[in-house]
C-alpha cells in the first residue's frame, strides 16, 4: 500500500530545500495562471497543425520560408534547455512540441519545395 501522506511530505521537503513554491500553489491566481501555462504549451504549438496540414496534404509550400523556419528551430532550443536546466514543465512541454511542429516543417519544405 502506498503511503501519500510520507510522499508527499518527502517531495515538500524538497521543494523547501530547493527553494520552490507549493504546487498546486495554494494563492488560487498562481495556480490558475500555472494550470493557464500548462494548457498554453499545448495549444501554441498546436497551432502550425493547418501549416502541416497544407504541406503534406497539399504538397503546398510556397510562400514559406525554409529559412525563418531553421531560424525559428534554431531559437527554441535555448529555451528547451532553460527549461530542463530549471526544470520548468511548461517550458519543456512548450519547446518540444515547437521542435517537433518546427522539424515538421522545414522536412515538409525539403520535401516537397
Amino acid at each position: 500500500m502506498h503511503n501519500k501522506g510520507l510522499h508527499l511530505h518527502i517531495h515538500s521537503r524538497k521543494r523547501v530545500h530547493l527553494h520552490k513554491q507549493k504546487y498546486p500553489h495554494p494563492n488560487k491566481y498562481i495556480h490558475f495562471l500555472d494550470d493557464t501555462c500548462i494548457l498554453f504549451s499545448v495549444l501554441m504549438p498546436a497551432t502550425t497543425i493547418p501549416q502541416i496540414w497544407r504541406i503534406f496534404a497539399h504538397h503546398e509550400v510556397s510562400g514559406l520560408s525554409l529559412l525563418m523556419w531553421v531560424l525559428y528551430c534554431v531559437g527554441v532550443i535555448p529555451f528547451f534547455i532553460y527549461g530542463v536546466v530549471h526544470k520548468e514543465k511548461p517550458l519543456i512541454i512548450l519547446n518540444v512540441l515547437w521542435l517537433i511542429a518546427q522539424i515538421t516543417i522545414i522536412t515538409g519544405i525539403f520535401m516537397y519545395a
